[in-house]
Order: structure tokens, then C-alpha cells, then sequence
């Protein structure tokens, strides 16, 4: 069992103990003996003291190899003062040369040491990785880790000379060392800002200092086709500082940000505000250029937390309900029941199968048995007219655009944004032999979940949508495996603004609803009614499920209950 590099005060931990409160059931609060890190958001007064800290311990006299290297791997967790303890156990050339900042290899369980000579190896199981812009990408092979450690002589005591360059850490340390959180920039049409998850050293410089840094580097290799960044080239922080006094953060950039235009600077405030109002401590912030204070249109000094909710990267309208399909029409369920919206469409053989909401169009989108599609205003006395797409369509989809996504096996993915003609969405980067199954855009329209046939399985996987505005041309492409224990997805969602509500199986083959964050890929099974087929989720707003059995069920504090007799559950896109 690896040890810890120093004893924790009782008192310390007692009194974090006693803080400690539940967390969302997103995320997870422990980390997983198998599969990804798990993502742990516990809030207090100070989120830089939410987790317990280990005081590194530098080298002792006459220790061996595989105790200089265990204790440079204890030490790895600390990233005070660049990670000053652990160079230590470095020759002078070797911590000049190291580069703790390239990258985290994570890995499970306790470290397996082996010395052969002068070289002592690290083994283990490798769970993911921590890339350089803070990045986290599960493993999704069965590689497993191995470093090697070179070690010398260095005043009579065991240093090690050569070293991989980043880090080694296990999925214990990274739990204590990182946070993970979100930095944001716009999507193409900037009316609603995306999540860029990012894990976060902490204590470092502090999250502000942290989560800044992160903002103004820009957005991930990923995730950067997708979205827009509004800071203009070149600017960055003043000072490598982020300092929260009395609840007010104070963000003082450099003094080229005075160049901006009106709309750029209330851009950069917002994608400012967004990402510090995570740090809990933060109340309000102060947005200067070269020490004096950057006037932004149509906010005060300090800036409320609370600031700019009309971006809300949830991208959800207050109020918002689900809808269902049964036979008599499209309903809306409220909190005390359902509300018929609109009867079913009159012509022979139109029975819906499933319903979409078209958000930005306040339209009623149907599919039917027929594979043809239906569409309705969301009115009074409203009646449906067959859309012009005659095709053998499978399913329906909305985009936060107002382009109506659909798929058929002949002709693949293809968007129809009214009135023009359909239009192909190219699928990039499918697995050998895979075929998708299912695109379902995010509410901010930059990314896709996409569940992809091979073989035997079903699998699901995160996309990013890159838009050409000019033309509405849309292109899906770096698809990435997540949730790769369920290889029998069936339907999914978003539950989230970077999280994921899905239906499918694991190897026990029992069908149920997972809910995966996009961060770390940490999967929470929640159960599920028999014949579970299609869900609906939304951010705040309970999971449904429907089922084989002709029910919608839905997800009250961990318990199923059913809903009504209905089909094709539905939350606006």
C-alpha cells in the first residue's frame, strides 16, 4: 500500500470531516478502484481548502532507489513552489531539466516498484491522462504505464538523474491535487458560452490564478474548431495573479485589452465572470487593463457573480418542460400532471413515434411509423403540416440553431434548416467498420453525442460540431470513446452543460440509465424501469425514461416512478 508522505493533523481532518456535506449524484465523490478518475465539487468557504492536504517530505539520509523514487512520487502530488519538494530527490541537472507541467500520466492502485541496477521502474494500470492545456483523456486501450527512473550517486545519497518529463500520479493523488473545472469561450453565433473542462492544479497559484490562466491560454486542441474566444491575440495577465480579497476577485490584465471594442470587452467579461463564479469564495469581480479598470458596457464595478445569465451555458429557458408523445397528441408535462398541446396530426397512419421541440422556431416537430415528419406551431388551434423531406427517416433531432437534425440507413445525418434544402452533416473519424446510430447535438450546438455501432457493440462517443454560418454547413468530427464499460448504449442526452444521460448495459448485461461526466468520463449507474428504450434529460430537471411497456418513467432522488402511458420523452433543444 503506498504510504503518505507525512502524518495529517487530527484536528485538521476532523474538522474537514465535519464540513464535508453530500454532492450532486453527477459527480462523484470518491475515486474508482477501476475505470476513470471520479470528479469530487465539495463547497465551503475556501474550495482551495476543500480537500486534504499532504505536507511532501523531502529525502532522508541514506535511503535506497525505490524509496527516492517512492518518495519523488509522494512528493508529486505537491505543486507548491513548482513543485519544490520534489525536485529534491533530483540531481541539480535532472530538476533543471524537468518539465512537471508537460503532461499526468494516472494511474490505478499502489505503485509497483522494481530496481534492475541503477534504474528503478514504475508499473501500474493506466487509467488516463492529463494533458498539457489541463485536458483529461481517458485510456482506451490496455496500455499500461511504465517510467524509468535513472538514479546516481550524488554526495554519497541517491538522486535520480533521468526522469520522464510531467508527472506520475495516482488516481488518489489526483483527487487531492487537481480540481476539475470548467473555463468557457462562445459558440459560433455567441449567444451562449461552452464549457472547457480543464483540470486545475490546486493549491499552485490558487483557482482564480488557475482557472484565468487556463481562460486566457485559449481553448483546448479539441474543443477550439467549435468555439470562439473573444480575447484578442496577445492578451493576457498583468501580473501572474488572480487575488481574491473580501469575496471580490480582481482580474487585472494587460494594458492592450483597452483596444477592445464595446462588444469584445462585455464578451471577455462574461467569459471572465463565468469561469471564476466557481470559485466559491468569489462573489464579484474587478476586470482592469494595465492597473486601471476596464469599463464595460452596461455593468458596474465590481461585476456581480451572478452576471450575464442570458449566456448560461446550460442554454435551458426557465420553466421548461418536457413533452411526450401518446395517442391522442403531443403533451406537456407539468408539475401537477400533463397539458395537451396538440392532438395528432389527422392523416391516415400518423401515429407519432417521437417529438422534438425546435426551441429557437417554437415549432412541434413529430415523426411517424412512415418515417415522415410533422411540424406545428406551438399555438393555439395549431394544426401540423408534413415537412418536404421524403426519406425513410429513422429518428429526429433538434439543434439549438433551429436546424432540424435527421438520420435514415440510406442516406446517413443530414440537417434541414427551413426553408432551404436538406443538407449532409459529414461524419469524421468513425471507428473501422463503425456506423452511426444516433447524433445528438448539445444545447450550446458545438458538440455531438454519438453512439456508433462496430462489431457486436454500441458504443458512445463525444464529438465536436464545426458550423460554417455562412453556408449552415455542419461537420462532425474528433469523436472520443467515453463511458468505454457500457458497450450497449441504447439511446442518449444531455443532462448537462458537460454531462451525459444515457441508456445501455455493461458486461452483466442488465440495461439501464448512466449519467457520465464529460470531464473525467466518471459514470454514475442510476437504474431504470424494464425495456428502458429512450431518455430524456435536461440540466435541473428530472431524467425520464421511456420503456418497452408503453410507460415514461421518471427519476425522483434516486427512485423510478412512472410518470404516464406515453412515448418519446422530450426536453427543448
Amino acid at each position: 500500500m503506498r504510504r503518505l508522505s507525512a502524518v495529517l493533523a487530527l484536528a485538521a481532518a476532523a474538522s474537514l470531516l465535519a464540513g464535508c456535506g453530500l454532492v450532486p449524484w453527477s459527480l462523484g465523490a470518491q475515486v474508482p478502484t477501476s475505470g476513470p478518475i471520479q470528479q469530487a465539487d465539495i463547497s465551503s468557504a475556501n474550495r482551495q481548502d476543500q480537500f486534504i492536504r499532504v505536507i511532501p517530505q523531502g529525502p532522508r539520509p541514506n535511503m535506497s532507489q525505490l524509496q527516492v523514487v517512492q518518495g519523488f512520487l509522494d512528493a508529486s502530488a505537491a505543486s507548491d513552489d513548482d513543485y519544490e519538494v520534489a525536485r529534491e530527490f533530483l540531481t541539480g541537472a535532472a530538476a533543471a531539466r524537468w518539465d512537471p507541467h508537460s503532461g499526468v500520466r494516472v494511474y490505478r492502485g499502489a505503485t509497483d516498484l522494481t530496481a534492475q541496477d541503477s534504474v528503478v521502474e514504475l508499473t501500474a494500470p493506466l487509467v488516463g491522462e492529463i494533458l498539457s492545456d489541463g485536458t483529461y483523456e481517458v485510456n482506451q486501450t490496455d496500455r499500461a504505464l511504465s517510467a524509468k527512473f535513472t538514479l546516481v550517486r550524488d554526495n554519497l545519497q541517491w538522486r535520480i538523474a533521468a526522469l520522464p518529463q510531467g508527472l506520475e500520479l495516482s488516481t488518489y493523488d489526483v483527487q487531492r491535487s487537481f480540481r476539475s473545472l470548467s473555463v468557457y469561450y462562445f459558440n459560433p453565433q455567441h449567444s451562449t458560452l461552452v464549457p472547457d473542462a480543464r483540470m486545475i492544479p490546486v493549491p499552485g497559484d490558487g483557482l482564480a490564478t488557475g482557472l484565468m490562466t487556463a481562460l486566457l491560454t485559449g481553448p483546448s486542441t479539441w474543443l477550439a474548431p467549435a468555439v470562439v474566444n473573444s480575447f484578442p491575440l496577445g492578451v493576457r495577465l498583468n501580473f501572474n495573479s488572480v487575488p481574491v480579497d473580501n469575496g471580490v476577485a480582481r482580474v487585472d490584465l494587460t494594458a492592450d485589452a483597452v483596444f477592445a471594442s464595446d462588444a469584445v470587452r462585455r464578451q471577455m467579461a462574461q467569459q471572465i465572470v463565468w469561469t471564476l463564479r466557481q470559485v466559491p469564495e468569489v462573489r464579484s469581480v474587478i476586470i482592469s487593463a494595465g492597473g486601471q479598470v476596464l469599463a464595460i458596457p452596461g455593468v458596474t464595478s465590481p461585476i456581480p457573480r451572478d452576471a450575464f445569465p442570458e449566456i448560461d451555458p446550460a442554454g435551458r429557458a426557465q420553466g421548461t418542460n418536457a413533452i411526450v408523445a401518446n395517442g391522442t397528441g403531443v403533451l406537456q408535462l407539468t408539475r401537477l400532471g400533463s397539458q395537451l398541446l396538440v392532438s395528432s396530426p389527422k392523416q391516415a397512419n400518423a401515429a407519432l413515434i417521437q417529438v422534438v421541440t425546435n426551441r429557437p422556431l417554437a415549432l412541434l416537430m413529430g415523426l411517424d411509423a412512415q418515417g415522415r415528419i410533422w411540424s406545428t406551431p406551438q399555438e393555439v388551434n395549431a394544426t401540423w403540416a408534413q415537412l418536404p423531406i421524403t426519406r425513410d427517416v429513422q429518428w429526429i433531432e433538434c439543434d439549438p440553431t433551429g436546424g432540424l437534425w435527421i438520420w435514415d440507413p440510406a442516406n446517413g445525418l443530414a440537417v434541414w434548416d427551413a426553408p432551404g434544402p436538406l443538407k449532409s452533416i459529414v461524419v469524421k473519424g468513425l471507428p473501422a467498420g463503425g456506423r452511426l446510430l444516433r447524433a445528438v447535438p448539445s444545447r450550446d450546438g458545438t458538440r455531438a453525442a454519438v453512439i456508433v455501432q462496430a462489431g457486436g457493440q454500441r458504443q458512445l462517443y463525444l464529438a465536436r460540431i464545426e458550423q460554417q454560418l455562412s453556408t449552415g454547413i455542419r461537420t462532425i468530427d474528433g469523436l472520443r470513446l467515453i463511458a468505454d464499460q457500457v458497450d450497449q448504449v441504447v439511446d442518449v442526452d444531455w443532462s448537462s452543460a458537460n454531462s451525459l444521460a444515457f441508456i445501455g448495459a455493461q458486461a452483466d448485461g442488465i440495461v439501464q440509465a448512466f449519467d457520465v461526466t464529460l470531464s473525467q468520463g466518471a459514470l454514475s449507474p442510476q437504474g431504470g424501469p424494464v425495456g428502458a428504450d429512450a431518455i430524456a434529460a435536461a440540466p435541473g430537471m428530472p431524467v425520464l425514461i421511456a420503456a418497452q411497456s408503453g410507460s415514461v418513467y421518471q427519476l425522483d432522488a434516486g427512485t423510478w416512478t412512472s410518470r404516464i402511458q406515453a412515448r418519446s420523452p422530450a426536453y427543448p433543444n
